[in-house]
């Protein structure tokens, strides 16, 4: 893919695992959901940091997030996804969505040294991506803003940039 596309960056997909942890290579290993999730995403960095060295990493936040998905009984995970983000490099982007708990999840990335990328918008009410933009006005680690539509309306996205130039942004 870097031969092709000779990106500056790369979004990896780790995001929203429903199921992990019962079958035999998983428990084989004696490791914890957290574990494992910190040794993929580890392991992940380091194939695109060999591919293309020099390129910005970028992850979903939400399974590295002790106030989103990275806890004890998500979903179907068979344990604790507690400790997920151990195997975050310093240098991988977060694109943080957690706007339900935006101030607990910005610091948490913040104090880990991440710069951070807010995933905004989400097909909803321009309002709540304002509220939480003024919440993360004064977050030094954030570089930036993504308008994010999984319906591919894009009608707002003039306000959305509208709003973005209000908020400081």
């Amino acid at each position: 893919v870097h031969k092709l596309w000779d990106a500056r960056g790369y979004m990896m997909s780790h995001d929203e695992w429903r199921v992990m942890n019962w079958d035999d290579a998983c428990t084989s290993r004696k490791l914890s959901p957290g574990q494992i999730a910190a040794d993929n995403v580890r392991t992940c960095t380091g194939l695109v940091h060999a591919a293309a060295p020099g390129a910005r990493v970028f992850v979903w936040s939400d399974m590295f997030d002790p106030f989103h998905n990275a806890k004890p009984n998500y979903y179907l995970v068979n344990g604790d996804l507690t400790g997920s983000w151990e195997g975050l490099e310093k240098d991988v982007v977060i694109v943080n969505w957690n706007s339900g708990k935006a101030d607990e999840s910005l610091k948490f990335f913040a104090d880990r040294g991440h710069r951070q990328l807010i995933a905004g918008y989400y097909d909803g009410p321009l309002t709540k991506t304002r509220a939480w933009l003024d919440k993360a006005k004064n977050v030094p680690s954030v570089m930036g803003v993504m308008y994010t539509t999984w319906k591919s309306n894009y009608s707002q996205l003039e306000a959305f940039a509208a709003m973005l130039d209000e908020a400081g942004f």
